[in-house]
């Protein structure tokens, strides 16, 4: 995503580029490439059913999500996500089971990502949209899921399918 840098924030002058990094020979900057880091909840009921998001804005407007985002500089992941569900939904989560990473792209074009998902479970309280993030949420079972083509991201779809493998082995419903 380093591509278009062409002149030094720093001092101005001309970048040198290579694959993954750009650096200044005139005033010694060098900025790496890095993904932004992501972290998300599978969030479940009582039921086993997880709860999906249909995103209000691109990338992927209209499509499903997992509830989540990005984390913060110096942010804990789990803080992130307890953040990040607290801003959408208006509710708290207690993170469970971690379910891994995933890479992908913000959208087609944009920023590299690392994408953290952990089970989670409601404390309580009403879910309450923030429309001006998401358009509506719903509850599946995991044998209801909508098709990958639905979802705007395939680490979302990754975690899912994780999840659901779980769940298939007798894991991630605790």
């Amino acid at each position: 995503m380093l591509a278009g840098w062409t002149t030094c924030p720093r001092c101005g002058r001309t970048l040198q580029s290579e694959e993954k990094s750009v650096s200044c020979p005139a005033c010694g900057l060098t900025v790496y490439a890095n993904p932004a880091p992501t972290a998300s909840a599978v969030i479940l009921d009582d039921a086993g059913r997880v709860l999906l998001a249909r995103r209000a804005v691109d990338p992927g407007a209209g499509l499903w999500d997992l509830v989540g985002g990005f984390i913060d500089e110096g942010e804990d992941p789990l803080d992130a996500l307890r953040r990040e569900v607290r801003e959408e939904l208006s509710i708290d989560v207690e993170p469970g089971e971690y379910l891994g990473a995933y890479p992908d792209r913000y959208g087609n074009d944009g920023v590299y990502t690392l994408n953290f998902y952990w089970a989670a479970r409601l404390l309580g309280g009403e879910i309450r949209v923030d429309d001006s993030e998401l358009e509506e949420v719903a509850w599946f079972a995991r044998q209801e899921l909508p098709e990958p083509a639905e979802f705007a991201f395939e680490n979302t779809v990754q975690a899912l399918d994780h999840w659901r493998a779980q769940v298939g082995s007798g894991g991630g419903e605790k």
